[in-house]
């Protein structure tokens, strides 16, 4: 006679991940790792391009005094001018596919022809999204310029506060005409150069729905002029891959604009942030659950999403697919990375923890999500921070390290995950309210096919419990995994530990080789890569 096995507490399920590579959910879009670059902070002005004197927080009339300026050294700087140590990061190391460019709140009241032409003729203007001026040094020439060294494909987001649909026609012929149009000509005078700059992607502009934005629109009213602007657009160039603006994906404006958009564009950007938003900062022990539980928000924002878009497409008849742009995302914390510092944020190692579940997200969404880019590239709530003479990588930088290196160039697979759930408090509240409480363990799967055939399977798993480590049974459906495994793993004891001038490798990954036995002890607050070779 056998005996019961006794019942499992619902919440403190014993931990176990299958994986089901012949399941595969969709291509992981390489787009996924992309960045976004504002004219905000030290972000174009100290981190794509050296600081002067004048640069944030100087002006001409209040430039930074001699004694305390210092100047990036030639051997730094592209022979284009741009920081080579930044470029170089995101290009080699990051491998970023595509960025977004010039906003971000910044592009709507951004008139692009004040960035273009000889660089001593451009305006100075005041910046009216964060406060201070801006020089227009860095125009459209330059950020295609900047995306050719860096081996970038460019998005543009275009004016649609302050902007309007002339000047739009106008900026798509100067970066895509061919003809012998005056826009087209004007760009061959400025660049020397006879091929267009051939932008493909094109944001139909920034948070229009927020009351921070310059030129604030209701959804109906967006959802209207946007229709009559894609409809222009592709008269001037009917190749351009269109960006509708949407919210969070879970929004009243996402799904009106949906409804009125959706045969005119390819892509819907929604965008959120975790560590965002009010709570009871007074009860410091909750940060750590408030910032790795966080992501859970995206994949509900995006599972929502996923459905307005299927609804739009039902009701106007749209055959093809309509993806999601999630173009921008990340971790801030708005009292801390704020307007007067340039949003510079120093993160943590929660914080990593943090990113790393937003890539599984991304991963697990591989259907859905064509576009996601980090807000932002350098220096603005960044995994780079620079200094005149340098860099350091933050602790977030890591996390999109192993996913751009180890989880590009396959395809998400299905898997089934059992995990303790996490009780306490989730920012956004309704994470917990809504999709329910969420589980300290979260993973990915992707598996890969190399040239000659062999196979590998990439899984990605975070341990957010900040105290408890699990023993974990992982299953791989119908297929045998070969004895050696590569190891990445993130770790520390410290969750609040940071890296910095004079610590800059404080978090990083360490690399082994280990024998696959079926099971895998994930630790406490932590980052594992796998890569599983299958026979």
């Amino acid at each position: 006679m056998s005996t019961p096995v006794p019942p499992q507490d619902i919440d403190r399920p014993a931990p176990a991940l299958d994986i089901f590579p012949s399941a595969p959910i969709a291509p992981v879009s390489p787009y996924i790792f992309s960045g976004f670059l504002e004219h905000l902070g030290r972000c174009i002005y100290g981190g794509i391009l050296p600081a002067t004197r004048t640069t944030f927080p100087h002006t001409p009339r209040k430039p930074c005094p001699d004694g305390q300026f210092v100047d990036t050294p030639r051997e730094l700087l592209t022979p284009e001018g741009f920081r080579a140590d930044v470029l170089e990061v995101l290009r080699d190391e990051l491998r970023v596919p595509l960025v977004r460019w010039p906003g971000g709140n910044y592009v709507s009241s951004y008139n692009w022809k004040d960035g273009i032409g000889p660089r001593e003729e451009r305006k100075r203007r005041p910046e009216l999204a964060w406060g201070g001026e801006e020089s227009n040094l860095f125009g459209t020439d330059e950020f295609i310029q900047w995306c050719r060294v860096a081996k970038i494909e460019p998005y543009v987001v275009l004016n649609m506060g302050t902007g309007t649909l002339e000047d739009a026609l106008h900026w798509i012929e100067y970066c895509n005409g061919t003809g012998d149009t005056y826009y087209a000509n004007l760009r061959r005078k400025n660049t020397g150069r006879e091929e267009p700059h051939a932008v493909k992607y094109w944001g139909l502009g920034n948070e229009v729905w927020g009351e921070w934005q310059v030129g604030q629109q209701t959804a109906s009213a967006y959802a209207t002029k946007a229709r009559q602007w894609a409809h222009a657009i592709r008269l001037v160039d009917p190749s351009v891959i269109l960006v509708g603006c949407g919210e969070t994906g879970v929004n009243h404006w996402d799904g009106v604009v949906l409804d009125e958009l959706v045969d005119k564009v390819e892509l819907h950007s929604i965008h959120l942030y975790t560590g965002f938003g009010p709570r009871d900062r007074t009860q410091a022990e909750r940060e750590y659950g408030r910032a790795v539980y966080g992501p859970d928000a995206a994949e509900y924002s995006i599972e929502v999403c996923k459905g307005l878009i299927n609804k739009a497409r039902f009701a106007r008849n749209v055959s093809r697919p309509v993806k999601i742009a999630f173009d921008e995302y990340g971790v801030w914390d708005e009292t801390v990375g704020t307007p007067e510092n340039g949003l510079e944020q120093f993160y943590n190692f929660a914080d990593a923890l943090a990113m790393a579940s937003w890539l599984n997200v991304f991963v697990r969404q591989a259907d859905a999500v064509d576009i996601a880019c980090i807000a932002q590239s350098v220096n603005v709530i960044s995994p780079l921070i620079t200094s005149a003479t340098g860099l350091f990588r933050q602790t977030i930088y890591w996390p999109l390290y192993l996913f751009s290196r180890y989880m590009r160039g396959g395809t998400s697979v299905r898997l089934a995950l059992l995990s303790p759930t996490f009780a306490g408090e989730t920012l956004p509240q309704w994470v917990s309210d809504v999709k329910g409480r969420p589980k300290d363990l979260d993973a990915s799967a992707v598996l890969h096919v190399n040239a000659k055939g062999a196979r590998s399977l990439r899984v990605a798993v975070v341990n957010r419990s900040e105290d408890a480590s699990y023993d974990v049974p992982i299953r791989v459906a119908l297929e045998k995994v070969t004895e050696d495994v590569e190891v990445y793993e993130l770790w520390h004891a410290d969750v609040k530990a940071r890296n910095g001038w004079d610590h800059e490798n404080e978090v990083s990954v360490k690399t082994r080789t280990a024998k696959w036995g079926g099971q895998w002890t994930f630790r406490e607050h932590s980052f594992t890569l796998l890569v599983l070779n299958l026979q």
